[in-house]
């Protein structure tokens, strides 16, 4: 019995809960961590030297838990936005979504919508009549005429008997009843801005920052705001925060909102001509006072894209408009705020007038 008891006693005997016996055991397990840990990276090690020696890759990074840092040179960032900006921006998107909440027909789910059609049940053979479609469900889209396509014809030739090229400076446009330009010959009723570049940088366009001092990667050289701004047209007062800011924001432009892009993303677009390193504002500029070149049909035509009858940004703020109340929400400047900016840029502003003529489809 003496020596069940014992055996029965040291079978029901608790492990050890002593800070002595903890340390023990937790000696152990790190010795087991460490020999994995060492087996680990031996191994790793060995399989770098391998694929190395065969050149099918580098070795590993993450031996010892580390991760490549990331080059902070990869890509430049934009900007921050000011707190004016930041207010700015929170202020269109709040009152958008009221605007929708208030325009808008409540949206449905289909399959919701589907379940809450009442089904007749079958007398007899001729009652056969289908639930309505789930179309009819779809709240209508706001109607816009499609615009009128408008091509460009072909130019005149403006080669001499050596082939060399000679344009002939022409007038400033005239301002026609309806307010667009008017530019002579082939132009005519078809590259219609109704703002000129005076109009379009005195208003705010590019942040202020269009003819800052900065940098051509197409000619490899700076670009010199003073040189450039003794070559316009016209002058402003304030230039430096409308024309040479240095530090480009949404405070200096029409619609108090940041649009487009920066020069260096044009010209990695292929969208700027040697001779206009600035882009297409310079273009525009120098074309509104006279001076022809080989890269007017192109420019003109790209305008055609974004502010002609059919331009992809007109359009959309015509959307946006209809959306808001139609032609009410012309004068919020709330509505559409960066597609109006961007058509400013463009040396264009959807007004009254203009809503009026493309719901006519002009």
């Amino acid at each position: 019995m003496s020596a069940l008891a014992d055996e029965s006693q040291r079978t029901l005997q608790f492990p050890s809960h002593s800070p002595s016996a903890n340390h023990e055991d937790g000696d152990d397990e790190m010795n087991e961590l460490d020999d994995y840990e060492q087996q680990r990276i031996a191994n790793i090690k060995e399989r770098d030297t391998l694929l190395a020696s065969l050149g099918l890759s580098n070795p590993s990074t993450q031996v010892f838990g580390t991760t490549p840092r990331s080059n902070a040179h990869t890509k430049s960032k934009l900007p921050a936005l000011s707190s004016a900006e930041l207010r700015r921006k929170k202020e269109l998107r709040v009152k958008d979504a009221a605007l929708r909440r208030a325009v808008e027909p409540t949206r449905r789910s289909g399959r919701i919508a589907a379940k809450e059609v009442e089904y007749k049940p079958l007398v007899d053979d001729d009652d056969l009549t289908p639930p309505p479609p789930l179309k009819s469900l779809i709240p209508p889209q706001p109607y816009i005429p499609k615009g009128k396509t408008i091509t460009l014809a072909p130019g005149p030739s403006y080669s001499d008997e050596d082939g060399e090229e000679i344009f002939k400076p022409a007038p400033r446009p005239t301002r026609g009843e309806d307010g667009r330009l008017v530019f002579e010959g082939r132009w005519k009723g078809v590259f219609t801005p109704n703002l000129t570049p005076e109009e379009m940088f005195k208003g705010g366009a590019f942040g202020g920052g269009f003819f800052a001092d900065t940098y051509s990667n197409i000619l490899k050289t700076p670009l010199s705001a003073s040189e450039d701004l003794q070559s316009l047209p016209f002058s402003l007062p304030n230039r430096s925060e409308l024309l040479t800011n240095q530090y480009p924001d949404g405070e200096h432009n029409r619609w108090r909102v940041r649009a487009g892009q920066s020069l260096q993303e044009w010209e990695k677009a292929g969208w700027i001509w040697s001779e206009d390193p600035r882009g297409w504002a310079q273009w525009y500029t120098r074309f509104w006072n006279g001076r022809r070149c080989a890269d007017d049909d192109r420019q003109v035509r790209r305008w055609l894209k974004v502010a002609g009858s059919t331009g992809r940004f007109k359009r959309a703020l015509l959307k946006k408009l209809m959306q808001s109340g139609g032609r009410s929400a012309v004068a919020d400047e709330d509505v559409g705020a960066v597609l109006r900016q961007c058509l400013w840029q463009w040396a264009y502003e959807l007004n009254e007038g203009e809503f009026d003529r493309a719901m006519e489809g002009e």
